[in-house]
């Protein structure tokens, strides 16, 4: 039994008409599975969820003036089982000017974009964390993956 899980993020910056900020995101996460990731040992499921480290990806923020802003996330595309779920959530709050809030829970992401946090300024080196849980060894083998999308505006 061999699963790989990859996650890839890729960030939009959304341009208003008298404010542009830019988003940039660095970092994914791949996850191969495998007999140690067993609960049990043979015959028995995989352990879930499974989480990324706390710092596996980092988002900045950058040209905002000061103006608030908010980052929105979805999923543009996905090959994960069915019964699988990807989530983020922010770990740290970053460095810079202004302030953030929000986003510290898990957020479930679907293909319907979602506040992740909101603040204000330039912040660089938000730390994002992930994690799938649903996963099984019923699904069989194979490679997935996801691709995160993160906006601002």
């Amino acid at each position: 039994m061999l699963k790989r899980f990859v996650l890839f993020a890729i960030c939009l910056a959304s341009m208003q008409v008298a404010q542009a900020a830019d988003i940039s995101v660095f970092g994914n996460w791949s996850e191969t599975l495998g007999a140690a990731d067993l609960v049990g040992g043979a015959g028995t499921d995989i352990r879930s969820p499974i989480t990324s480290g706390a710092y596996q990806a980092t988002l900045d923020l950058s040209n905002t003036d000061g103006a608030a802003w908010t980052v929105g996330v979805r999923r543009a595309s996905s090959s994960l089982p069915t019964g699988v779920a990807v989530a983020v959530r922010r770990t740290t709050g970053g460095s810079g000017d202004g302030g953030i809030s929000g986003g510290q829970d898990f957020l479930t992401v679907g293909a319907n974009e979602q506040v992740l946090c909101s603040g204000h300024g330039d912040r660089s080196g938000i730390g994002l964390q992930f994690r799938l849980t649903g996963v099984s060894v019923e699904q069989g083998t194979g490679g997935f993956g996801a691709t995160l999308v993160y906006r601002v505006y």
